[in-house]
């Protein structure tokens, strides 16, 4: 099996895309989609025991898509990002989020 690197502009593509969804408050914070009747939610993830990229499948708003989720636990939350297109998408997005969450600020 090889491996193959992204384009330079796929991965900048991705870290706008987690970047849009960054929250300036500290390091790690991103939107997430709000449970019920909350109007938002936020995820620190850097607290969360993985990052993961779903099948949305069950999601009838966006069949066969892709999401990126934030794992704490038992518990998963999918962050305001996406759906892609395709499972690659997603992936950089995913290696996006834990870049920008661990960014060191000067």
């Amino acid at each position: 099996m090889t491996r193959v690197e992204p384009a330079p502009e796929d991965l900048q593509w991705a870290l706008a895309e987690a970047s849009k969804q960054a929250l300036a408050v500290a390091p790690g914070w991103f939107r997430a989609w709000p449970f019920a009747d909350e109007k938002w939610s936020a995820v620190n993830v850097r607290g969360a025991s993985q990052v993961i990229v779903n099948h949305s499948r069950e999601d009838d708003r966006h069949p066969n898509s892709w999401t990126v989720r934030a794992m704490f636990g038992t518990q998963h939350v999918e962050l305001h990002l996406g759906p892609y297109d395709s499972k690659d998408q997603a992936i950089l997005v995913a290696h996006a989020v834990l870049s920008v969450a661990y960014k060191e600020n000067p």
